[in-house]
């Protein structure tokens, strides 16, 4: 077992869930200098859940990292590659597209 992987899985898993109930944007600084015109422009909600399932997946694998040998030695690596991936097909999928943009 590799606890700094599961302490590392749990946090990220409790700030993906934190961010998914459109909780934890409240908390970051950039929310905080917005503007209220700035504000109301963004569709907050869908927003908040989907980079809080990105978090959560990340914890996800950190956490079968920690508990499952087998997938630390040969799965975690390319899952994370994949991850990675996604992560960043979706970050551009956010900034190209209008859908999290009130009008």
């Amino acid at each position: 077992m590799d606890y700094i992987c599961i302490f590392l899985g749990a946090l990220f898993c409790a700030g993906g869930i934190l961010f998914a109930s459109g909780k934890g944007h409240i908390h970051l600084s950039a929310w905080k200098k917005m503007s209220v015109t700035e504000r109301e422009c963004i569709n907050i909600g869908p927003l908040c859940r989907n980079v809080g399932g990105m978090i959560l997946c990340n914890g996800l694998l950190f956490l079968l990292k920690g508990c499952w040998d087998s997938f630390a030695r040969y799965g975690f690596l390319p899952a994370m590659v994949v991850w990675m991936l996604v992560a960043g097909a979706d970050l551009w999928y956010i900034s190209t597209r209008g859908r999290y943009q009130r009008q």
